[in-house]
């Protein structure tokens, strides 16, 4: 199926609408099947769907067609991390919002919620520059490097999925992110100390 699909995710990565309501169609069954699994983490199951279908998007747009990769399973493997994902950070926000609203003392009135999960400005100004450097840097490493510190942190994939991606070996892969990890640490690491430095 894989080599069917690859002209139209070609055409979706060049921005065909038509090439990505194609696939979704395709995916149907995977992303209903998906939706209804994850379906109590959302309010409806619309909610639920659209997850799934910003999960495959994102999969066409990072998806390698000089690799061998199977694009069936490269989806169901973005769908599974993407619910997984969203399903950790629901757990811990609707947590926060429960002891908040029912405290030690079950009061019945709502406290200030919006303010206390609110980010202080400092610490997003931090943030905000710390992105901005870490972008920065990133943009430096090579292609490869780039693409296999996405696949192991942002799409979860292991060491051996990585390998076996690119025809390489576990431990090659590990070297190649080892040494993209120590340049982005060098760098950030430089660039802390230029901004303290009078």
């Amino acid at each position: 199926m894989t080599e069917a699909l690859r002209p139209w995710i070609r055409e979706a990565q060049n921005g065909s609408t038509e090439a990505v309501e194609f696939i979704l169609e395709q995916f149907h069954p995977l992303i209903c099947k998906h939706s209804r699994k994850n379906r109590h983490h959302y309010d409806s199951m619309d909610e639920a769907r659209s997850t799934a279908h910003l999960a495959i998007i994102d999969c066409i747009h990072a998806f390698d067609l000089n690799s061998d990769e199977d694009a069936p399973r490269a989806f169901n493997r973005t769908i599974q991390s993407r619910f997984r994902r969203e399903s950790r950070q629901n757990q811990v926000y609707w947590a926060r919002v429960e002891k908040n609203i029912v405290g030690e003392d079950e009061a019945t009135d709502l406290p200030p919620i919006i303010d206390e999960l609110a980010p202080d400005p400092h610490h997003y100004m931090d943030f905000v520059g710390l992105r901005d450097a870490l972008e920065l840097h990133l943009s430096r490493l090579s292609e490869r490097e780039r693409r296999f510190l996405h696949l192991r942190y942002a799409a979860d994939m292991t060491l051996a999925a990585i390998a076996a991606l690119h025809g390489l070996s576990a431990s090659q892969v590990c070297k190649v992110i080892k040494a993209a990890e120590h340049k982005l640490k060098s760098a950030m690491t430089a660039q802390e100390y230029k901004d303290i430095s009078p």
